[in-house]
């Protein structure tokens, strides 16, 4: 008998901002197949990141947990590896797990003091350097979850390194940036705003070699009723701003509109932002200084335009290869993106420690036949924390919690992950599950420790132990233009919402492993 439990197919993008895309409003950018997922879908309008960091949210994806449960609070920290995950949780129920690109669980540059030559790989599985130097082949088996993965890792290594070394053995040539272009000692561009054409051609590109990959996995399933999830993820568009043509020059004769930003506005936050500008502070992500010439920003954008166009086409190809193989009617197909990025917005460019909207809030597709509406948009809030319970509850299995009792040692244990099920507003049963999301970034380099409530009208961000903070009135200030921390008016106000995120941060603290007995 086939199993017809919904497929799953995950498709994440990296730095993708909620308001980059066409049915999301964007004026130029030109997304057709994203489009037509929204439209044959329901899309979240609030989707909020839960940590503004690739590593910390992709772990919040597999596991269900907050950064601060499963510890990867921040860039450069591993996922434990006796975490329950998702992809575990649904292969013991009978799931063929799969991962193509960008997973991210492990660092990929150990710090500079380690030795590349000593260090086991096995506690480095993702690090760039060893996988280019030939001291690992193929991620372990199973990872975290995943039956078998096709990786990528940085943005030429990894599995698609190597596919790309078969293909074109001379392509380091071809990805390196002009003359001029400053690089950092990673080769990953110094200031986000640069950008140019590559010449590494688009047959050659990681979303290619991507499709190739899907298009292999779904082939691997014929006449086989085992239901699957695929994790398909690549680091677009993240800097490097560099893409072939025709994209590259795509929106060259586009006017763009202005970023989000007034004069003056760095007077009203926090003093980090200022020394961000005013001096060469490491951080967990970089920050552009505000003299980025304008004819800078404006090609940037351009670029980043077209990379996300390049990105949508590989959407149209997978959702083609599920429909090929007769496996669209019976797969929810998700859309995310880890966190945005700035691009002018505030004055600022990638990925300052921040909670504003640039980085926080990102795009959230689901289209599922049989399981989600069609044609839907909601303001309801939604966070990463509900991915994970979300697609539990589609595949009907049961949150993973370690190791238990028989029966609850105590009746009244609160639910095993903090996230919600967004199941009752797929289906259009209720109109939201929740009055707010929470984010949190633990910023290491700085010493900073940010607490954020969003609300249907609010925008809170506390940072332990200092007396400053962001406060904004979302319904009068969409745009977070305005600080009103400081303002006696909103003291009230400010008041309340403090005690909702201490109370929210409680709600989510981690509640296993669970009892087993007594004293």
């Amino acid at each position: 008998m086939k199993d017809r439990r919904p497929n799953f197919v995950c498709i994440v993008a990296d730095q993708l901002r909620h308001d980059l895309l066409g049915c999301a409003g964007h004026p130029l950018v030109r997304t057709p197949n994203l489009d037509r997922l929204a439209a044959r879908g329901l899309r979240f309008e609030r989707c909020y990141t839960i940590q503004p960091m690739c590593m910390a949210t992709r772990a919040t994806w597999l596991t269900g947990r907050t950064p601060r449960s499963h510890g990867v609070r921040c860039n450069g920290i591993p996922l434990r590896r006796d975490i329950p995950t998702l992809p575990g949780t649904l292969a013991q129920a009978g799931y063929r797990t799969h991962a193509i690109g960008k997973i991210h669980l492990n660092p990929w540059m150990p710090q500079q003091d380690f030795d590349l030559d000593r260090i086991a790989p096995e506690d480095w599985p993702e690090a760039i350097a060893l996988w280019d130097r030939g001291r690992i082949s193929q991620l372990p088996s199973p990872y975290y979850g995943f039956d078998s993965t096709d990786a990528l890792c940085g943005w030429w290594s990894g599995n698609y390194g190597q596919w790309l070394q078969q293909r074109c053995p001379d392509f380091q040539e071809l990805i390196k940036p002009p003359a001029g272009i400053r690089v950092n000692a990673q080769g990953i561009l110094d200031s986000p705003e640069q950008s140019y054409p590559s010449r590494l051609p688009p047959e050659l590109h990681y979303t290619h070699w991507a499709t190739e990959c899907s298009e292999k996995f779904f082939r691997s399933l014929c006449g086989r009723s085992q239901p699957f999830f695929l994790w398909h993820s690549i680091p677009d568009p993240h800097p490097p701003f560099s893409v072939a043509e025709p994209y590259y020059s795509m929106y060259r004769d586009c006017k763009l509109p202005e970023p989000l930003r007034r004069s003056g506005e760095l007077e009203q936050l926090p003093p980090h932002y200022r020394r961000l500008f005013q001096q060469d502070l490491k951080t967990a992500g970089r920050i552009a200084k505000t003299a980025v010439a304008p004819e800078l920003e404006r090609a940037a954008m351009q670029t980043v335009l077209g990379i996300i166009s390049q990105w949508d086409a590989m959407v149209g190809r997978i959702v083609g290869q599920l429909e090929a193989h007769g496996l669209s009617d019976n797969t929810v197909i998700v859309v995310m993106s880890d966190h945005g990025q700035m691009l002018g917005d505030h004055w600022m460019h990638n990925m300052p420690p921040t909670h504003l909207d640039g980085v926080l809030r990102v795009p959230a597709i689901w289209r599922g036949p049989q399981y989600v509406r069609e044609n839907a948009v909601t303001s309801a809030l939604a966070s990463h924390l509900d991915f994970a319970p979300t697609i539990l509850d589609l595949a009907g299995v049961p949150i993973p919690e370690g190791a238990c009792p028989p029966r609850p040692e105590a009746a009244q244990q609160r639910p095993a992950w903090p996230g919600k099920s967004l199941l009752p507003v797929l289906t259009g049963e209720a109109d939201t599950v929740q009055d707010s999301v929470i984010a949190e970034n633990d910023e290491d380099y700085l010493g900073l420790r940010q607490r954020t409530l969003i609300t249907a009208d609010w925008h809170l961000t506390c940072y332990i132990g200092e007396e400053y903070g962001e406060l904004f009135d979302l319904r009068n200030d969409p745009g977070q233009l305005f600080n009103l921390w400081d303002n006696a008016e909103y003291r009230d106000t400010k008041r309340d919402l403090q005690i909702r995120l201490l109370e929210r941060f409680a709600e989510t603290d981690s509640v296993l492993p669970r009892r087993m007995g007594h004293a």
